[in-house]
């Protein structure tokens, strides 16, 4: 009796895997939804979900909308523009997206896996401090966000990588520098030492002057370097006659401690 027992608990248990695992191959989206590009991959490959149940709050957890979609799609119209505009804006002046930048600010390749299109949308739209208010349009706040998207998708690696901390003020040191007393005023800056210096908003935010991934615009389109800036400082008017700004005169000692600041991105 006790071993035909057995027997029947454990015909049970495996019926009961086989129509769980029957339930998990199904994919619970069309059941609501009709199947598109389905030669391109299952529904969560490109808006995330839960394809195993039908209970809404649950199938649709961390999904993806359809306009942002596109973001495995590396030559999508949508995604083309938006990675033309993170060029344009110089994102990666401050953060890794697709697999380069600076590291002055988080990596934006980590937001595929920690954060919802709404809230990177929202983070652009409503920028954090010392990151700079480029006054999106909708549509390019939609395209911008599928390419910080389509940059995690790219990389691949850096979804496992732990968050970055970032400390936008060194209250102790930070206000004593001479960005601050000499450029504060009119820019901002992240750097790796003291994070966020400056509060001017009059002139363009400075952080990652002298890496390759800030717009070169320096007598038309040539990159900044060390002996550029320091050109610049001593007589903007020469470099541009119409500029507003005032010469700086530095010491030695103080343009070696503003460019170690400025040099600092990564």
């Amino acid at each position: 009796m006790g071993a035909c027992l057995a027997v029947l608990i454990g015909m049970l248990i495996l019926l009961s895997a086989n129509l769980c695992n029957a339930a998990a191959a199904r994919n619970q989206c069309r059941s609501c939804h009709p199947a598109h590009y389905g030669d391109q991959g299952g529904c969560v490959d490109c808006h995330r979900g839960n394809p195993r149940t039908s209970r809404t709050e649950l199938a649709h957890s961390g999904l993806i909308a359809g306009r942002y979609a596109s973001f495995t799609n590396q030559q999508a119209v949508t995604v083309v523009v938006g990675k033309r505009l993170a060029e344009q804006t110089a994102c990666r002046r401050c953060h890794v997206l697709a697999g380069t930048g600076n590291r002055l600010a988080s990596n934006l390749d980590i937001l595929l896996g920690r954060s919802t299109p709404a809230e990177i949308r929202t983070a652009l739209a409503e920028p954090a401090i010392f990151m700079p208010n480029f006054h999106f349009s909708e549509q390019d706040l939609d395209r911008l966000t599928t390419a910080v998207l389509a940059g995690g998708f790219q990389s691949g690696k850096a979804l496992k990588e732990p968050p970055r901390i970032v400390h936008f003020n060194d209250q102790k040191t930070g206000q004593q520098t001479i960005f601050v007393k000499q450029c504060g005023g009119c820019h901002k800056l992240l750097s790796k030492q003291h994070g966020g210096l400056g509060n001017g908003t009059t002139g363009p935010n400075l952080s990652g002057l002298l890496t390759r991934f800030y717009p070169a615009n320096f007598e038309g389109d040539n990159a900044w370097n060390e002996e550029r800036l320091k050109r610049w400082l001593k007589n903007p008017r020469q470099v541009r006659s119409q500029t507003l700004m005032r010469p700086i005169p530095l010491k030695p000692d103080e343009w070696e401690q503003l460019l170690k600041i400025i040099s600092s991105a990564d």
